[in-house]
This record gives structure tokens, sequence and C-alpha cells, in this order.
């Protein structure tokens, strides 16, 4: 499953990154909108693109 994931800095909504996530759902692990948004922050901190404390994320829905 592919989700299209936004990444902002919390201090005046400006968009840093966007990243395109694809977590795969089998029998036991069925994905919600919050584990593509996890995913996100973690890549984030691999890519250093800030500290989570100043980073958020949001799924786009359309």
């Amino acid at each position: 499953m592919k989700r299209v994931v936004d990444v902002f800095k919390n201090h005046g909504r400006e968009l840093v990154w966007t990243y395109v996530i694809n977590l795969q759902n089998d029998d036991e692990f069925h994905p919600g909108q919050l584990d593509f948004e996890a995913e996100a922050l973690r890549l984030s901190q691999i890519d250093k693109r800030g500290s989570t404390n100043e980073l958020s994320a949001k799924v786009r829905l359309n």
C-alpha cells in the first residue's frame, strides 16, 4: 500500500519534504494513516531534515 506523506516544520507549517511511502500489508499488519506518518518522520531523521520535536507529517488524502 502506497501513500504520499508531506513533512512540515511545526513552526509556521513550512513544507520540508514529501515522501512516497510503501508499506506492505499482510495477514498480520494492516498499515493505517499513523503508520505512514511515523515512517515519514523516521525517514526524515535518517535524511537529516530536522529533529523529531520540530517536524510533523501528514498523509495526503487525495
